[in-house]
């Protein structure tokens, strides 16, 4: 994404802008009108909070709650702190409302792929079968009664990497909201945004998605008031493949990879709605995502496809929602 920011101030404007590594990629916070003690003040707060957001939901961190969850849940009933509780029973909601396509337990899959394929080389389908019968939410077991998880097969591993960080900015926005902030512009790497009320010098904050082989092309600009966007690709592990190269989100119903290049970005109102809708989206065939969509409250969605022409990589928005 190209984050289109004004860095300018005035006497009527002051706009503060703070940076931060976290959740394995920098986040930058803009806020408008704010004296700069008192944002200051915000910023320390903001990232006291995604540190906290991180402990909870990184599953690399091997003393956090995921990691305990994923070492234990197999032999036992593991009775996880509320809150991840909490974002675990949402991501089973999610599960069931995409239809499966948004699924937090194919990391089996993912990491043998990846094994594979940075070897350059498919895995045997045996594997595939076997990853496959380690992956799907429904051999989760939740206990309503005791709040308590247990896995179904040895194996079996949660990531949290395709919820986190909308669930980070939602909880960030409702903060800031709370002390009163009233234009702000949240971002993961660009690739997840949140923004509050309007842009410093406009009605809205516009957010262009830019080509992901040509970073000055501009493919398509959303315009976000009050509102969340995230954008989902294949990120092929190799750049040389050509057309058929295969990526890093894997759709559960097959248990392979998506091919090609291509990317999925979905404004919402809800942080959490937009990503978890933008990988969901890319592994739903496009007869079925209008159908899908009727049960959440995004606005808009674009899907970006690039063509192999002439040797080079052309983008063409081959699907879109909204306006």
């Amino acid at each position: 994404m190209e984050e289109v920011l004004s860095s300018r101030s005035s006497s009527r404007t002051s706009v503060f802008h703070r940076s931060c590594f976290a959740m394995h990629t920098r986040f930058s916070m803009v806020l408008v009108g704010i004296d700069p003690e008192r944002a200051e003040a915000l910023a320390i707060e903001a990232e006291y909070e995604l540190r906290a957001q991180e402990r909870m939901m990184s599953r690399f961190d091997v003393e956090g709650p995921v990691s305990d969850l994923n070492r234990r849940a197999v032999n036992s009933a593991v009775q996880p702190a509320q809150e991840l509780w909490q974002i675990l029973s949402m991501c089973r909601d999610y599960w069931n409302r995409t239809r499966g396509a948004f699924d937090i337990t194919l990391w089996p899959l993912n990491h043998l792929w990846r094994e594979h394929l940075e070897r350059g080389e498919e895995p045997p389908e045996e594997a595939i079968a076997q990853a496959r019968r380690l992956a799907g939410f429904e051999r989760v077991h939740f206990d309503e009664t005791a709040q308590s998880i247990r896995f179904q097969s040895e194996g079996m591993s949660i990531d949290l990497g395709g919820f986190g960080k909308g669930f980070a900015l939602e909880s960030l926005a409702g903060i800031l909201r709370a002390q009163g902030v009233e234009q702000a512009f949240l971002s993961f790497g660009e690739s997840s945004i949140t923004v509050l009320g309007s842009h410093p010098h406009g009605p809205a904050w516009p957010v262009g998605i830019t080509s992901m082989f040509n970073p000055g092309q501009t493919v398509h600009t959303f315009y976000l008031h009050d509102a969340s966007l995230s954008s989902s690709g294949t990120a092929p592990f190799n750049r040389m493949a050509g057309p058929r190269a295969v990526g890093q989100i894997i759709n559960p119903r097959t248990g392979r990879p998506i091919e090609g290049y291509r990317t999925m970005s979905v404004a919402s109102p809800s942080g959490v709605e937009a990503e978890v809708l933008s990988t969901a989206l890319l592994v739903t065939p496009r007869h079925e995502r209008v159908e899908l969509l009727s049960g959440f409250s995004i606005t808009s969605a674009v899907e970006i496809v690039y063509h192999s022409t002439s040797g080079e990589f052309a983008p063409e928005i081959e699907w879109q929602y909204g306006s």
